[in-house]
């Protein structure tokens, strides 16, 4: 059945006005990433974005709005990158040992190509804690979070039934009787950590000079790894 002239604007209408919004956090993330949230006014970023502030405020009715959504496009992002290496043809038939080092290693690429991510998730963090930002708000921003979780905690699955993770044979009882929730958060947390370090003050000291990001980052992950192995 033919689309009515009506319901075709309105379909228009609706895509322009998404697309409007979709630029329009794409600008702030930039911002945000940049200078940091606590800075940036509603009025800069429609400077930055070429849109009324009256306007932005019709797309967005709060700066903590704008925030969340700069933060769910972030994730968007990074979850993508992720993807990619579990959708890699070779990736299933991996044993999950390998298949984590594949997941692990893209934070030696994202270091370089997603600086602005880690350095955004930094000034996100304290921005949420400063504003008391509540767990119902962050629903939506969590639940990107969750996918790169469920990847992550698939290959430790499948690495401990297929044998390819033993925890040094068993002998690490610790990391034995951790559960694969324990294991996940502490990985990605110490990663996380240690991006978010190098991407903001990797140069800051001379002693920082010392030890190349890129090394840092492939030194930690071989560390967890062999642990994990």
């Amino acid at each position: 059945m033919p689309m009515l002239a009506a319901e075709k604007r309105k379909k228009e209408q609706e895509e322009q006005k998404a697309l409007r919004m979709r630029e329009i956090v794409e600008c702030s993330f930039g911002l945000f990433a940049e200078q940091g949230i606590e800075s940036i006014t509603m009025n800069e970023i429609a400077r930055q974005a070429e849109i009324g502030v009256a306007s932005l405020y019709r797309y967005f009715t709060t700066k903590e709005e704008l925030v969340i959504e700069a933060a769910i496009y972030a994730w968007k992002m990074e979850v993508e990158i992720f993807n990619r290496v579990f959708s890699f043809g070779e990736y299933e038939s991996m044993d999950g040992y390998t298949q984590l080092r594949s997941l692990l290693e893209i934070f030696s690429e994202a270091l370089v190509t997603q600086n602005p991510f880690f350095r955004f998730i930094y000034y996100f963090d304290a921005y949420a804690k400063k504003e008391k930002l509540s767990q119902s708000s962050l629903k939506k921003y969590e639940s990107e979070i969750s996918d790169v979780k469920d990847i992550v905690v698939r290959s430790i699955e499948k690495g401990r039934r297929d044998g390819s993770i033993t925890f040094g044979k068993g002998k690490n009882t610790v990391l034995m009787d951790s559960n694969n929730d324990e294991l996940y958060f502490t990985i990605m947390h110490s990663l996380f950590s240690l991006c978010q370090k190098l991407s903001l003050s990797s140069e800051m000291l001379e002693m920082d000079l010392a030890v190349k990001p890129d090394k840092q980052i492939s030194l930690l992950i071989e560390i967890i790894l062999s642990a994990l192995k």
